[in-house]
């Protein structure tokens, strides 16, 4: 169902062999970007070697990314968004290209009345709003020059609890806007598509059914047997919940969409920002980031199956700390990212996590 590739587990600067935030994630309605710091397009590349070296099926490739979500401006997240585009054009893309991020009225009538200038400090706008980065970027050869074309959705945060994504790129999978807290206009992402009813094989072996019958019921055809007729939607069972993954960008502790109330459905996995350990609270508060403890409390409050780490400070070499101290306050299963790690999320709602070594991967299951 959902295949979430992390590709940058550092916060601000490369630090440890780790790169700054972008992820990869792989839909039913398919490929997508989540963030794009420096150098993202080189690390999408080289996973994509690697995952093709090691013999596996899943891809990463540049050339099917249909969207580019942005969780907020700031440059360790964005910087490597103009560089990509410019690569695509060279590539010769031809597909349009959705390019989503949070923002604010302010920002989008500054961008509007003054495209590609970045606002004075006394205007209280962040230079690094999205809206004011989209215009400038379109100043600088995103706009006309390009073999594609771009369609930029800035999304005014003018509320605290999620609210559906104006624009919908990926098809079948609905995504969802999570409002969050980092002193610029910010926000988590709720991405769910919904699972179709197990198809009842032994009902239908038990009515001896013929293979070709049995396929036709199964693929939602109604068929008729013996004179009777039989319904494909009496051959499912019920509704399975919505598989679902939220990505969060970076947030201080407590934005109320969070809480599972204000979810479309609990997120069978939970990738979140760890800055700090908990000795580094206080910090993490003043620079509107989380730690370990904070993440732990966000997936216990959205009911998230798996809670994923990422995001660290340079400060942290060890991740079995910020591991131990999240188990603390969540009761599911947790796992320290590395740069390259991917999660894979099944029809089931299992996750699986891929963590990455010399040779390729190691499977667990969580």
């Amino acid at each position: 169902m959902f295949e979430l590739h992390v590709l940058g587990t550092s916060s601000a600067r490369f630090a440890h062999g780790r790169s700054v935030s972008g992820s990869v994630i792989n839909t039913p309605g398919g490929l997508a970007l989540i963030d794009c710091g420096e150098g993202m397009q080189n690390r999408v590349i080289m996973h994509n070697r690697n995952l093709k070296k090691s013999g596996r099926d899943n891809r990463t490739r540049l050339s099917r990314i249909r969207a580019i979500f942005l969780t907020h401006g700031h440059l360790d997240h964005s910087w490597g968004v103009l560089p990509l585009l410019q690569t695509l054009n060279l590539d010769g893309r031809k597909n349009p290209l959705t390019i989503i991020g949070p923002t604010t009225n302010e920002a989008m009538e500054w961008a509007k009345n003054h495209p590609g200038e970045t606002p004075p400090i006394e205007s209280d706008i962040s230079p690094t709003d999205l809206a004011i980065l989209f215009s400038q970027w379109q100043a600088i050869g995103a706009k006309d020059e390009l073999s594609y074309t771009i369609n930029w959705v800035p999304i005014i945060i003018d509320r605290d609890l999620p609210f559906t994504c104006p624009e919908q790129p990926l098809d079948g999978v609905n995504v969802t806007i999570l409002p969050t807290t980092h002193g610029v206009p910010s926000c988590a992402y709720h991405f769910e598509t919904q699972r179709k009813p197990r198809f009842n094989r032994e009902k239908a072996e038990q009515l001896q059914l013929s293979d070709g019958q049995i396929s036709r019921l199964a693929s939602g055809e109604n068929i008729s047997h013996g004179g009777n007729d039989l319904r494909a939607e009496d051959f499912r069972s019920e509704t399975r919940p919505n598989c679902s993954i939220v990505v969060s960008g970076d947030t201080v502790f407590g934005p109320p969409g969070f809480d599972i109330n204000h979810l479309p459905s609990p997120p069978n996995l939970l990738l979140h920002e760890s800055t700090f350990t908990s000795e580094n609270q206080e910090k993490a508060t003043q620079y509107f980031h989380s730690t370990a403890t904070d993440a732990a409390k966000h997936a216990s409050k959205c009911k998230a199956g798996v809670l994923a780490l990422t995001h660290y400070s340079s400060r942290i070499e060890r991740l079995s700390p910020l591991v131990s101290e999240a188990r603390e306050h969540f009761s599911g299963p947790v796992a320290a990212t590395s740069d390259g790690d991917w999660f894979r999320v099944d029809s089931d709602g299992k996750v699986t996590h891929y963590v990455r070594i010399e040779e390729g991967w190691n499977q667990m299951i969580l």
